[in-house]
């Protein structure tokens, strides 16, 4: 793949149109697209978009979005290193959403550093707090646990409904069996989605774990 494949790409993911239907949408078959490209030499060449176009918010959006779905395909550590340090110069929220939720899709190694992640769960923006939160399931360190277990501790599940939600499903990605506890107090939530939430990340961990 090339510069002009990817910029042709990037184009048809962020064009404007009117369509009834997704068949009928030329930016939903460009994301479909996206979704299979497994080419690790599309990397640098990303990277050099992103450089190149620091004033189009939508051009960086979607090359950090190919990125994040070729990293599923086919991971590659240092260009997910390169995701979570972009979380430190991005500032528009759905850029930043757009990066965490490709490392939201990934399985990422123990020994990269994700406190640039669990700050952004704790954003004031809440599109950036929900898809950290989802990220921080992608790495099973015990500083990821602690960040989601400071939502799921949270008493105030009406304020905190979506946070405690995402967490639960996070930990129960990477949660240890001494994470159940925590859990539990959930299990009769009269919210469904906590409440669920903590019954599935529950039985994921004692599948994995106890």
């Amino acid at each position: 793949m090339n510069k002009e494949y990817l910029y042709d790409l990037i184009s048809r993911m962020t064009i404007q149109e009117h369509v009834t239907s997704s068949e009928e949408s030329i930016s939903w078959h460009a994301y479909r697209e996206a979704e299979q490209i497994s080419d690790e030499t599309v990397y640098p060449i990303l990277m050099k978009i992103v450089e190149e176009n620091p004033k189009s918010n939508k051009v960086r959006r979607a090359s950090y979005t190919i990125i994040g779905y070729c990293l599923r395909n086919a991971f590659y550590k240092e260009a997910c290193v390169y995701l979570i340090q972009r979380l430190g110069v991005e500032s528009n929220k759905y850029v930043v959403e757009s990066i965490l939720d490709g490392l939201a899709r990934i399985c990422i190694p123990d020994d990269v550093d994700m406190s640039l992640v669990i700050k952004c769960s704790q954003n004031e923006k809440w599109q950036i707090r929900h898809s950290a939160i989802n990220a921080l399931g992608s790495s099973a360190t015990q500083t990821n646990r602690d960040a989601l277990l400071f939502f799921v501790n949270q008493e105030d599940e009406k304020k905190y409904a979506y946070e405690i939600t995402y967490a639960n499903v996070s930990l129960g990605k990477i949660g240890l069996k001494d994470d159940i506890p925590f859990l539990e107090k959930h299990i009769k939530s009269k919210k469904r989605d906590i409440r669920d939430s903590a019954v599935f990340a529950i039985e994921r961990i004692k599948e994995r774990d106890v």
